[in-house]
C-alpha cells in the first residue's frame, strides 16, 4: 500500500542518515501520568497512537519503572486488546518487549482477551480466542505467515470459551467450554428447578475437530462446595426458573491428565484424563494438601490461569483472592502465586508471592507466567497494568495501558500477558506513505507483523523499472512500528518504493511501487512475479565497496603523508 498524502505531522528531529531527516515515529511510551491520564480521558479510555501507513491503532503504554538490566531478554510480549468505542477492532497483538512498540495486530475482531506463541509439530504458532461478527467465539490458530491453520470450536452443544486455549506439540488443543444445565438450586436458596452455568473442557483433534476427552464439572464436583453466590436472574436470564447459578468458572487446563482451576470453588485439581475424577484438590473445601506456608499455598479465591511449572511438580497462578477492584492501600490481596507440591507427601509451600507494586487488586481476569530465566510476568486483569518482577521478586518493570488504580473499565484490561519468541513473516508487502507540503517529502513506512526488522531502504527513480538501482537509495533506521524520513520533495523522484531490512543487510521484503505523479501503487520495479528486489545483494555489495575505496583511499593518503 502507498499513498500520497498532504500536511504531514511529526517533528523533524535533529539527526541525520545519509544527509536526510528523520521524523519522529511512534508515540510508544510516556512517563507523564497526568498527561497520560488526559489521553485516556480525550480517548474514551483507550490511549492509542494511530499511524500514517496503516490503519491500525496501536496501544500507548505508561512507564512507572523500568530497569532493563533485570528484564528477561525474551523479545515480544503477547497480548489481547480490545479498543471499546474509538473505532478499532479487537485481535491479538505482539509487542517488541525491547522498546513496546507495537509489531503485530489483527483488529479485525469484536472481542479478544489473550494472545501466545504455542508449538504444533515443533513450528511456533500464534494462538488466541476471539470473537467474530458472523462465527461467534472461536480459537484460532496462525502460522508465521499469519495463515489461519486452524479453527478450533466446541462441540455442540457446548460451547467454547474464552479462558483457555492450549495446544499440544501433537496436534491437539484443550480449551475450556460452558452450557446451561437444569438443576435443583434449593441448596443456594432459589428453586428446585432453575438454570446452572456448567462449565468443563474438551481436547480435540485439530485437524477434524474430533473430541478427544470431554468433561464437566457438575459431573465429578458437589455443588456445595462453590463459593459463588446464587442470584435470581444471574447472567440475564429472564425465563421461568430462578437463574443461572455460574457452577465452576473454569479457567485452566493443562494436557495428559488436565490441571484445572476452577475459581468458584477456590481451588487447583488435577483430572485424570481417563476417569475424570479429580485426583487432587490445591484449595477450596476439598484441599489435599498440607500446607507448609501458614496458609498461603492453598488459601487461594476467585483465581485464573493455573500452569505447571518444572516437571509438574510447581504450580503457577493468578490469585484475585476477592472480587475487589482498584487501590488496596496496605491490605492488598491480589497476587501471582508460585507454589511448590508433593504429591507423595501431600505438601505445599509458597515458593514467592507478586503483589502489585502500586498496591493494586484485580477483582477478576489475570495471568502469570514464569520465564525460564526465573522471571515473571504478570497480567494484572481489570487493572490494565503489566509488571515484570526478577528472578529474586524485584520489580523490573511496571508498565500500564490505561488507567489504573480506579474501578473496573469495561473493555479496557490486561487478561493474559505472555513473553516469547517469534518469526513473522507476513505474505502481505509492506506498506508505505509519501506526505508532501511546502516543498518537503515525509515517507512513513511499515510492515505490520514483520519481525527482524532493523532499517528501510527507499528507492526512487524517474523510471519505474529503475526504481531499485543502488544510486537511488535512502536508508532510515526502524524507530518502532511505524518509521519516518523526510527529505526535500524535488531530491524524490517520480517512482518510490521501500524495503524492509534485517541485522545482516538481506532484505525482508518489499512494497509496491508508488508513482508520484498517477498517485497509485504498481508492483511493476522489478518484473519479477513474487514482487522482490532482485538488487539487495547488490546493494550490499554497492555499499561495501564504496566503504571500501573510501576505507582504501584514507589509508593510501595516511600513508603517503607518513612517507613524507
Amino acid at each position: 500500500m502507498a499513498r500520497l498524502r498532504s500536511n504531514p505531522v511529526g517533528a523533524v528531529l535533529s539527526c541525520w542518515w545519509l544527509c536526510h531527516s528523520l521524523v519522529a515515529g511512534d508515540f510508544t511510551v510516556t512517563s507523564d501520568l497526568d498527561a497520560y491520564e488526559k489521553l485516556a480521558d480525550d480517548n474514551n479510555g483507550f490511549p492509542h497512537q494511530t499511524f500514517r501507513s496503516s490503519d491500525i491503532k496501536g496501544p500507548v503504554f505508561h512507564i512507572n519503572h523500568w530497569d532493563k538490566n533485570l528484564t528477561d531478554d525474551t523479545p515480544y510480549i503477547f497480548i489481547g486488546t480490545n479498543y471499546g468505542k474509538i473505532g478499532a477492532g479487537a485481535g491479538p497483538m505482539i509487542i517488541d518487549a525491547s522498546d513496546l512498540s507495537l509489531v503485530y495486530a489483527d483488529q479485525s475482531y469484536t472481542n479478544n482477551y489473550h494472545s501466545e506463541m504455542q508449538t504444533i509439530h515443533d513450528k511456533p504458532h500464534l494462538t488466541y480466542w476471539a470473537k467474530d461478527r458472523d462465527l461467534g467465539g472461536v480459537h484460532v490458530v496462525v502460522d508465521e505467515n499469519y495463515n489461519k491453520k486452524y479453527n478450533a470450536t466446541a462441540v455442540s452443544p457446548h460451547y467454547e470459551d474464552m479462558h483457555e486455549f492450549h495446544v499440544t506439540n501433537e496436534g491437539t488443543a484443550v480449551f475450556t467450554t460452558h452450557h446451561r444445565i437444569d438443576f435443583d438450586c434449593s441448596l443456594w436458596g432459589g428453586s428446585s428447578s432453575c438454570h446452572v452455568h456448567d462449565t468443563g473442557f474438551q481436547e480435540v483433534d485439530l485437524e477434524t475437530n474430533e473430541v478427544l476427552f470431554g468433561w464437566w464439572a457438575a459431573d465429578h464436583f458437589d455443588p456445595a462446595d462453590s463459593y459463588a453466590r446464587f442470584v435470581a436472574g444471574d447472567f440475564g436470564l429472564n425465563s421461568e426458573r430462578e437463574g443461572n447459578y455460574d457452577l465452576s468458572h473454569m479457567n485452566g487446563t493443562e494436557d495428559g491428565n488436565y490441571l484445572i482451576s476452577s475459581r468458584h470453588f477456590f481451588s487447583v485439581q488435577l483430572i485424570d484424563g481417563k476417569t475424570g475424577e479429580p485426583i487432587w484438590t490445591l484449595g477450596g473445601k476439598k484441599n489435599s494438601f498440607t500446607d507448609l506456608s501458614n496458609g498461603s499455598a492453598t488459601n487461594i479465591g476467585w483465581q485464573h490461569n493455573a500452569r505447571f511449572y518444572h516437571n509438574h511438580s510447581q504450580i503457577t497462578l493468578f490469585d484475585n483472592h476477592n472480587e475487589n477492584q482498584g487501590d488496596c492501600g496496605d491490605h492488598c490481596e491480589t497476587r501471582g502465586l508460585h507454589v511448590e507440591i508433593d504429591t507423595k507427601e501431600m505438601t505445599a509451600r509458597v515458593i514467592r508471592e507478586y503483589y502489585h507494586p502500586g498496591h493494586l487488586d484485580s477483582g477478576a481476569m489475570g495471568g502469570m507466567q514464569l520465564l525460564d530465566s526465573g522471571n515473571a510476568i504478570v497480567g494484572w486483569g481489570w487493572t490494565p497494568s503489566i509488571v515484570e518482577y526478577a528472578s529474586d521478586g524485584q520489580v523490573a518493570m511496571d508498565i500500564q495501558r490505561g488507567k489504573v488504580g480506579i474501578g473496573r473499565q469495561g473493555n479496557m484490561f490486561m487478561y493474559r500477558v505472555n513473553k516469547g519468541h517469534w518469526t513473522g513473516r507476513p505474505t502481505w508487502p509492506p506498506s508505505f506513505v509519501v506526505d508532501e507540503d511546502d516543498g518537503n517529502a515525509t515517507i512513513y513506512m511499515s510492515w505490520n507483523g514483520a519481525t527482524d526488522i532493523v532499517k528501510w531502504f527507499i528507492f526512487s527513480s524517474e523510471q519505474s523499472d529503475k526504481v531499485n538501482d543502488i544510486e537511488h537509495l535512502f536508508t532510515a533506521p526502524r524507530t518502532g512500528f511505524e518509521t519516518s524520513a523526510s527529505i526535500k520533495a524535488d531530491e524524490l523522484s517520480r517512482f518510490v518504493r521501500v524495503a524492509a531490512v534485517d541485522k545482516a543487510g538481506s532484505v525482508l521484503g518489499v512494497s509496491d511501487v508508488f508513482d508520484r505523479q498517477a498517485e497509485y501503487t504498481d508492483d511493476v520495479a522489478s518484473g519479477d512475479a513474487d514482487g522482490r528486489i532482485k538488487i539487495s545483494s547488490l546493494a550490499i555489495g554497492s555499499i561495501f565497496a564504496i566503504l571500501l575505496i573510501t576505507f582504501s583511499t584514507a589509508f593510501g593518503l595516511l600513508i603517503y603523508r607518513r612517507r613524507r
